[in-house]
């Protein structure tokens, strides 16, 4: 009987560690990456109280079975459920990381090696990559020089490290498209034809833009070009130079700047218009304007200003209609009357003075016209440097079928045995030929008649075109100069297509696919490398009269500072840099056992070698085959709650069997010990 109880013992024993365990499992259903475990029981020794006996054929009787009595139950086993893995749990933090398959990270203290599943990882402020929760290192390999992974010896892998990655002079670029024979860009030879341009980077990383032109190869044709002349003769006078300015009326009150309408009083502002022309011009005795270090007028000068007595003004003409000013004389300490600065040329018979008559109209010209035809006396009188001008204007059209218009003019020479022609530039031809036609007396002698002129007219060339080197600007749109270049290299290449496909045949000369700048030749620094560019990706056919040709560099960098790290699922760590460079820091190593579930805890997520989990394996996550990494996700703990309550259940129900077990077998004890009543 006594056995009974000491079997019910060990049973509430054994259940007791079982609750344990399953309240172990229910208390880490959170905790990242937890294994559950589970505990399998077994019966304990047995008390023989007849052994087994065989049959006897002798006697004619059989065999007999044991009789044994059990003396309780004990705990067979405590295994870890280490295979099977936990669900996802999404962090979005790039240092997060959760292992598929059954590998194991790998971390140390300093000191000791420990392993774990548990991939919340952070960076410390020694730029180690380590646990989250206590700071041991993970472990991985690093890379040499080249960058490559050296799998060895293990160590920490340092993810802020190299902070810069260098910049890279230009070597190589493209340019690709369709060149379209119909593009009117490809004749506009004055820009240098159908313009695209290329990206480079010198060695110090700075950006350049080298700019081409694309030109068809063309025959040229001899010709000729009709010219229209048209010939007037003028007779020139003493010209004037006058003020046109637009007057601007501003006083101040306070700190705040107010302006006169010439609406207020159009008679009195027209009158006060008239007497400041007159006392600036020098026409009267100065009464009203004041003018002072500040404020001093002067004939074409922009912003110029003086100051008028608006006030003295108004009592010495307008004395009956001050009041229609209001209280504007009051706030009015003085007022400030600007010029614009415009000039213009009128015939100096026809000048009489300051205002202008509202007859003449000034002739607005450039004045480096009027120095073409005139010399200056003063400041505003111009006198003619010839007596007559013949103005011959031609008409034709150029090589290009664009009407064109040119001016030669000519003035008697000195000796009057003969006519010297003016050399007057073709942007101001048409300002010239305007003052004459304006200021000057035509004498009535006129003439007109054709000549003609040798001309080329050019021929495009099928399937052939001319790329040059036209300049170099720098980030800020400057020129770089580049005249080493274009008098000591080739600047300018042939590309040939296939007459009747359109397809790139060589660029420069046979077999060649890519031309060569020779930028090592801009200058002596020695901070750019020859590029060469490959048009072997462009096409000479129809698209719509619109070439689409487009320059790309294929290499070359600027400067990059670290913008990011991240982990790959083989576990390499890599970091990214702003100018799109990415470098290898190291790798993640992991772990494996012959018997994963043979590992000790000890704690904090970690596990410990022993006997039973075998040797470890430092291994290559994706090499080996053992799984990989996910970035930006943690494992979550297996334990199944539904499993859990499940075995919480009949684990108390074991518990309240055994506990019968000892009150009945108590009750029992009472019953014996009663039978001496």
């Amino acid at each position: 009987m006594m056995r009974s109880l000491y079997s019910g013992v060990s049973g509430l024993r054994t259940h007791q560690t079982r609750m344990d365990v399953i309240g172990n499992n229910i208390a880490n259903v959170n905790t990242t990456a937890f294994k559950a475990k589970q505990m399998n029981f077994s019966d304990m020794l047995y008390q023989t109280t007849q052994a087994a006996t065989g049959a006897n054929a002798a006697n004619g009787t059989g065999g007999t079975n044991p009789r044994q009595i059990g003396l309780g139950v004990k705990g067979a086993a405590i295994n870890t459920t280490i295979t099977t893995e936990g669900a996802n749990q999404s962090t979005g933090n790039p240092f997060d990381l959760k292992i598929t398959g059954e590998a194991f990270f790998v971390v140390s203290d300093g000191t000791n090696t420990f392993y774990t599943r548990d991939g919340s990882f952070d960076v410390d402020d020694a730029g180690n990559l380590c646990m989250a929760s206590t700071g041991y290192i993970v472990q991985g390999w690093g890379v040499d020089q080249n960058g490559n992974i050296v799998q060895g010896n293990v160590g920490s892998i340092s993810v802020t490290s190299l902070d810069t990655f260098g910049a890279a002079a230009t070597t190589e670029a493209r340019i690709s498209g369709i060149i379209d024979a119909n593009d009117s860009e490809l004749e506009n030879t004055k820009t240098g034809g159908k313009q695209v341009t290329v990206d480079v980077y010198d060695k110090a990383g700075y950006p350049y833009n080298l700019k081409f032109g694309i030109l068809p190869v063309t025959t040229d044709i001899p010709s000729t070009k009709k010219i229209d002349n048209n010939e007037t003769e003028y007779n020139l006078e003493t010209i004037h130079k006058v003020d046109t300015s637009k007057l601007t009326y501003s006083y101040t009150v306070g700190t705040e700047t107010r302006y006169l309408s010439n609406s207020l009083n159009p008679e009195i502002m027209d009158a006060m218009e008239q007497q400041i022309w007159k006392e600036v011009s020098g026409a009267s005795a100065p009464a009203y304007v004041t003018e002072d270090a500040d404020h001093t007028y002067e004939l074409g000068k922009e912003n110029c200003s003086v100051i008028f007595d608006l006030k003295q003004f108004l009592d010495d003409n307008y004395a009956d209609k001050v009041l229609e000013f209001g209280g504007l004389l009051n706030d009015m300490q003085s007022l400030t009357v600007t010029f614009s600065g415009e000039t213009g040329f009128v015939r100096e018979k026809d000048f009489k003075g300051y205002p202008l008559s509202s007859e003449l109209n000034p002739l607005k010209v450039d004045e480096e016209a009027v120095k073409k035809l005139y010399t200056t006396q003063d400041n505003v009188t111009y006198t003619a440097a010839s007596t007559s001008v013949t103005s011959i204007r031609q008409n034709y059209v150029d090589d290009n079928q664009n009407s064109q218009t040119d001016y030669i003019f000519r003035v008697k020479s000195q000796t009057g045995t003969g006519t010297d022609d003016l050399d007057v530039k073709k942007d101001l031809q048409s300002e010239v030929a305007r003052l004459l036609q304006n200021l000057g007396n035509p004498t009535g002698k006129t003439n007109s008649y054709v000549t003609q002129e040798d001309k080329s007219l050019s021929s495009p060339e099928k399937g052939r075109y001319r790329i040059s080197l036209l300049g170099m600007t720098d980030s800020n749109q400057d020129d770089v100069d580049i005249s080493r270049l274009l008098n000591n290299g080739t600047t300018t290449w042939d590309i040939v297509y296939d007459k009747s496909s359109g397809e790139f045949s060589y660029v420069g000369q046979e077999g060649n696919k890519a031309f060569t700048v020779n930028l090592s030749a801009v200058n002596d620094n020695g901070n750019f490398d020859n590029v060469s560019i490959d048009i072997s990706d462009t096409t000479d056919g129809n698209n719509d009269k619109k070439c689409s040709v487009t320059g790309k560099k294929l290499d070359g960098r600027r400067i990059g500072t670290r913008s990011g790290v991240t982990i790959g699922t083989d576990g390499i760590v890599t970091a990214l840099y702003s100018n799109g460079m990415s470098r290898k820091l190291g790798q993640i190593c992991v772990a494996t056992f012959p018997n994963a579930m043979g590992l000790e805890n000890a704690g904090d997520n970690l596990y410990q070698v022993t006997a039973s989990s075998g040797d470890v394996a430092i291994v290559d996550i994706k090499a080996s085959g053992t799984g990989s990494l996910t970035t930006g996700i943690l494992e979550m703990s297996n334990v199944d709650l539904s499993q859990q309550f499940t075995d919480m259940i009949t684990t108390q129900r074991g518990f309240q069997a055994n506990s019968r077990i000892i009150t009945t077998s108590d009750t029992l004890l009472e019953e014996l010990i009663n039978l001496k009543r």
